[in-house]
């Protein structure tokens, strides 16, 4: 069954295999590089919650929203982590629910990531005339990434979620059949 919202999950471009090897391989592996990112990043969160002033006053904005922004982060990052973490118990027992969550974070991550990669790279280039290509080329390359990590999550998603249905639909049979012959 097909969805007519544009941003479903079947609008995922569906993979068959991460590389040579299997989905289920290139979600475990996603999900530990993303755990192991995550710990990292809220290692220079809290790093840098350190270096911030403790007491600001009301005129101190820069303080106020540099705090702000670092404890936004840090959140994110701490449901990122949980989320992989659920995720990757999810692959390892091959249940789907456990993996939802994780795809539509992950959506709404590269979604504003991409958002805000456009809004500042225009920003960078009108405001201070900066061409330099390589941080460009560098952040691209990380949203491609993750992109192609939730592609291969997301499809491995799918095709247990087909499983499922397959799995349900021949019990469902069996015991179908399975009644009309002992009433008989």
């Amino acid at each position: 069954m097909k969805s007519r919202f544009p941003f479903s999950l079947e609008n995922i471009p569906r993979q068959t295999s991460f590389a040579c090897l299997s989905l289920k391989f290139g979600s475990i592996l996603s999900a530990l590089i993303l755990i192991l990112y995550s710990i990292f990043a809220l290692a220079q969160c809290l790093a840098a919650l350190n270096v911030l002033p403790l007491d600001w006053t009301s005129d101190d904005i820069q303080s106020m929203m540099s705090t702000g922004f670092v404890v936004v982060v840090t959140i994110a990052h701490t449901v990122t982590l949980f989320l992989s973490t659920l995720m990757l118990i999810g692959v390892l027992r091959e249940t789907a629910s456990l993996m939802k969550p994780w795809v539509i974070w992950t959506s709404l991550q590269v979604l504003v990531s991409v958002l805000a990669f456009v809004y500042w790279t225009t920003l960078t280039m009108i405001k201070y005339n900066d061409n330099s290509l390589l941080i460009y080329v560098v952040e691209f390359l990380g949203l491609m990434i993750r992109f192609y990590m939730l592609m291969i999550v997301a499809s491995f998603y799918r095709q247990l979620e087909e499983r499922f249905i397959e799995e349900t639909k021949h019990l469902r049979d069996l015991v179908n059949n399975e009644n009309w012959y002992s009433t008989a």
